[in-house]
């Protein structure tokens, strides 16, 4: 697997065990890689990720996400194993002019070590200079993880209607840019 993608760079960031990742954009030769991450994933996790257990992507799915038109996907790998991706970050455009959508899967053996965190950093970055101003994000109500990965982004309180909240966060200027790669 390639070191970098499309922009021939990639992200490191330094996680909570001292472990170095690279985050950078999917490649189509992603495809095999990311559906193994789907079937490492827990039901759960899948589960809170896609509001359904479904466990790998669709044929339709991967051309959505790998779309460049449709937004932007990144992948994370170890810097010392860049053949197993480890998580998948999702900033895919919507109807809305400047909205982009925020999504994360992390492989569960990664969870909780400031990963998730990272990535919803960068992916603010990435959003921004995609011309985006405003993130959302739906998740599950019992989906404690990712609500605290979005109050890294700055995330507004919302109040509970249902099992559902869709979070919108603003994203313009440099909010996100005091965050280094280094999580704790």
């Amino acid at each position: 697997m390639p070191d970098a993608g499309p922009q021939g760079t990639a992200h490191p960031i330094t996680l909570t065990d001292g472990t170095t990742t690279r985050t950078r954009e999917v490649t189509p030769a992603d495809l095999g890689p990311i559906q193994a991450l789907h079937r490492r994933c827990s039901p759960i996790s899948r589960a809170l990720r896609y509001h359904a257990g479904k466990p790998e992507l669709s044929a339709a799915g991967w051309r959505l996400l790998s779309d460049p038109e449709r937004g932007t996907t990144l992948v994370t790998t170890t810097a010392q194993r860049t053949d197993r991706i480890i998580a998948m970050t999702n900033v895919m455009r919507t109807d809305q002019q400047g909205v982009g959508e925020l999504a994360v899967l992390v492989e569960d053996e990664w969870q909780s070590k400031g990963l998730g965190t990272a990535l919803a950093v960068h992916a603010a970055d990435v959003a921004r200079r995609a011309g985006h101003h405003t993130l959302t994000a739906t998740v599950a109500v019992a989906n404690t993880p990712m609500l605290h990965v979005l109050e890294s982004l700055d995330a507004p309180p919302t109040r509970a209607t249902g099992p559902i909240l869709d979070i919108h966060i603003p994203i313009a200027g440099d909010t996100c840019q005091e965050h280094v790669t280094t999580w704790a």
